[in-house]
């Protein structure tokens, strides 16, 4: 089974200095990242559908064998609640075509009032448009996504139903397809200000699911991206993360620093 792990998105004022070079340029911090982890989720795309000139730019700027993940844009998934979104949802994927070679999921990221009766007719609108050259994972945050019913429907159609660590959610972890995408978002308690260092130790949510993915069965691969509002740094769970699963722990300039100064 392929792991990655990554961060939910790598423009955080508060990691320059921790995990970025002081001196670097906000223009290079992709570059940067993308030397560091092999995969990032993009957050950016939910608020606003990207310009090309704005995803030729992140494809310069990462190697080949770097990948992404997207989140659909808001207009599709809140706004709309996925009803009536051909038009939105093609825009989207235009906007995405240079980075085409370097996607590996979209994320449909659902309001916790869309309920999965309200959302079965319109994902089978959705997904008979939807091009077979990613995978789609489907974040649903109300209670009923996670019933017999719609874990059936999501099996039955080879669907990824998110695993999540968020407030509020009580998620079972079904797996639902052939592949799993873990989401550690955490809650809003840890402001913008602070991240870059870790305020809440979740060692145990970590062994949680670090225990969850080495007990996969039956599947080809696991997502999985840290938030920073889960811990207070997303590169830092990224490496709890990787150690718990023996994977090796990725250094990156600050700790280079650190390591040197001890």
């Amino acid at each position: 089974m392929e792991i990655k792990i990554g961060c939910t998105g790598w423009s955080y004022d508060g990691w320059s200095g921790t995990f970025y070079p002081k001196r670097l340029e906000k223009t290079d911090w992709l570059k940067y990242y993308s030397s560091i982890f092999e995969i990032t989720e993009i957050n950016s795309t939910y608020y606003k559908i990207p310009d090309q000139s704005i995803t030729k730019k992140w494809n310069a700027d990462t190697p080949d064998s770097f990948r992404f993940t997207a989140k659909f844009p808001s207009i599709i998934t809140h706004d709309h609640k996925l009803k009536n979104v051909q038009d939105h949802v093609f825009k989207f994927l235009a906007s995405l075509i240079p980075l085409h070679e370097k996607i590996l999921a979209l994320v449909l990221q659902l309001p916790p009032s869309l309920t999965f009766a309200e959302a079965k007719p319109r994902l089978l609108e959705l997904f008979s448009v939807l091009p077979e050259d990613f995978k789609y994972p489907i974040e649903g945050r109300h209670e009923s996504w996670f019933t017999d019913e719609a874990t059936d429907y999501l099996k039955a159609n080879n669907h990824c139903l998110v695993w999540n660590e968020i407030a509020g959610v009580n998620n079972p972890a079904p797996i639902t397809s052939d592949y799993v995408y873990v989401r550690l978002i955490g809650d809003r308690s840890i402001p913008d200000k602070d991240f870059g260092k870790i305020i809440i130790n979740r060692k145990d949510l970590i062994q949680k699911w670090s225990d969850k993915i080495k007990n996969l069965r039956n599947v080809n691969s696991a997502l999985v991206l840290a938030n920073n509002h889960f811990e207070g740094f997303g590169p830092a769970t990224v490496n709890s993360l990787r150690m718990n699963l023996g994977m090796s722990e990725l250094i990156w300039e600050s700790k280079k620093q650190k390591t040197l100064d001890f």
